[in-house]
């Protein structure tokens, strides 16, 4: 179960209201299994119906997570006006190449976490997506910090 913290799920709605009318993305960071921080990454489809991360800010990510020896716990983006659940568009970029569901997904530990704008206040769930396409819910526990 992922246990993410409630600044952390602010953020991640913030994130989606602010991109409106397109869907927002982004990548949680985590340290021994548990959310440190939210990062922002563009969405260069630009499109309210899906999303692509922006190459170079991934790379970034990625290499600030060698150096701190933090890990990607998950990716997270937004639905504008459906579920909180992954589209099947979700789940075939969830593997490389993109659609290849037969193999293992190209982060196959990595939460995918979904917020929808559909609903006041919005919904926020998390899955895993497996090899084959299934998709299994993980449910979040928010959790407050002192």
């Amino acid at each position: 179960m992922p246990r993410i913290p409630r600044n952390i799920v602010d953020e991640m709605i913030a994130h989606a209201g602010e991109d409106l009318p397109d869907e927002a993305c982004g990548q949680l960071n985590g340290r021994d299994g548990a959310v440190v921080s939210a990062h922002r990454v563009k969405n260069v489809e630009a499109s309210p119906y899906r999303y692509s991360m922006d190459p170079l800010s991934m790379l970034k990510l990625e290499n600030g997570r060698e150096e701190s020896g933090e890990t990607l716990f998950a990716i997270y983006h937004s639905h504008v006006a459906s579920e909180a659940y992954p589209s099947p568009t979700d789940v075939r970029q969830a593997f490389f190449p993109p659609g290849e569901v037969d193999r293992e997904p190209m982060y196959p530990e990595t939460y995918y976490i979904l917020v929808s704008l559909a609903y006041d206040p919005p919904h926020v769930r998390a899955f895993h997506i497996r090899t084959g396409g299934e998709v299994e819910e993980e449910p979040i526990e928010v959790v407050e910090l002192a």
